[in-house]
């Protein structure tokens, strides 16, 4: 009996360790927006992204074309709820993006769904930027 209270535990261990990793992944990509840090950002995203026809070089060159043509950015992520299975994981929240381009402010107040894989470097995202 002792052994798979043991196993439970050291289960449950794993996945805090998990979650907190991918909370880590979350706060990162948070502060690489807010400072418009394009290695930062890419680091958080997996060289195997794919989502909606959009590829890792396509976001790398979307992510740089927008960092480049605002002015001011303001990400304010609100609590993410994390699910994992195995080497997957989903995350979803909440967020409010302030952007200033061109003098004009624009605040989106929306949801964000990420899909994660665990691979050789850690968690990363791998679609729903």
């Amino acid at each position: 009996m002792l052994g798979l209270s043991t196993a439970l535990l050291s289960g449950c261990n794993a996945q805090d360790k998990d979650r907190q990793a991918i909370a880590q992944v979350i706060e990162s990509r948070s502060r690489a927006l807010n400072s418009r840090d394009i290695p930062l950002y890419l680091s958080s995203v997996s060289p195997d992204y794919s989502d909606k026809g959009k590829d890792f070089p396509r976001l790398k060159e979307s992510i740089t074309s927008n960092f480049n043509n605002i002015e001011k950015l303001s990400y304010q992520p609100m609590e993410h709820a994390i699910s994992i299975s195995g080497n997957r994981a989903e995350a979803s929240g909440t967020y409010r993006m302030k952007i200033i381009t061109r003098g004009k402010e624009l605040v989106l107040d929306g949801t964000e769904h990420l899909t994660f894989a665990r691979g050789a470097q850690g968690w990363k995202i791998i679609a729903g930027l």
